[in-house]
């Protein structure tokens, strides 16, 4: 009869360690999954940062590709401006034009067009073309309107006299450049805006 209390002490003592082995495990358990979880997240903030990286050097690649295509195409400009042969002002009396052909721009995106043999502009004939004392070509048009017009085409290093002008008002255009200016917009206050540079031989 006293053998039972032994075996009830002994069960307790079983059960107790148990329990103890049992929170022991989970403890390392939950242990084990914090030591996880920097770990983790350590590998998010790295993920992160690698689409930033990427995304800022796909930023990088667009921006220096835009910039490249832009120096391109200023250089193409410049070196067609650079090809441009002078006017020949004693050619395009004998009615060759050949260094006049091509594009003559202003800063209103206006254009007037040319070809070896003359004017091509768009309802724009030439009726009559001379050269003054100072060596500025003038070239009669005719619009189908009413009043026609004068282009007078000036070659680099010379100046359109002031006696075309009205007012007191002087040639503001670039001297340096051959150009073309038209008898309507002589008197503009604004003629630097209208004046007509060669910008392309086609």
């Amino acid at each position: 009869m006293k053998m039972k209390p032994i075996f009830k002490n002994f069960t307790l003592v079983l059960l107790s360690v148990l329990l103890l082995v049992g929170c022991s495990g989970q403890k390392k358990s939950h242990d084990g999954d914090k030591s996880v979880s920097p770990k983790t997240s350590l590998q998010s903030k790295s993920h992160k940062s690698d689409k930033h990286s990427s995304s800022e050097q796909e930023k990088k690649t667009e921006s220096s590709s835009e910039s490249s295509q832009s120096s391109s195409s200023s250089s193409e400009e410049s070196r067609e401006a650079e090809s441009l042969a002078p006017i020949d002002t004693g050619a395009i009396l004998k009615a060759d034009y050949s260094t006049a052909a091509g594009t003559w721009k202003n800063a209103q995106g206006q254009t007037l067009t040319f070809n070896t043999q003359g004017l091509t502009t768009s309802g724009m004939t030439v009726s009559l073309l001379d050269i003054d004392q100072d060596g500025i070509l003038l070239l009669n048009v005719e619009t189908g309107n009413k009043t026609n017009l004068t282009l007078y085409m000036v070659a680099a290093n010379r100046t359109l006299p002031q006696r075309y002008f009205a007012n007191g008002q002087t040639d503001t255009s670039d001297k340096s450049k051959d150009r073309i200016i038209s008898s309507e917009t002589l008197n503009s206050n604004q003629l630097a805006d209208h004046v007509y540079y060669h910008v392309s031989n086609h």
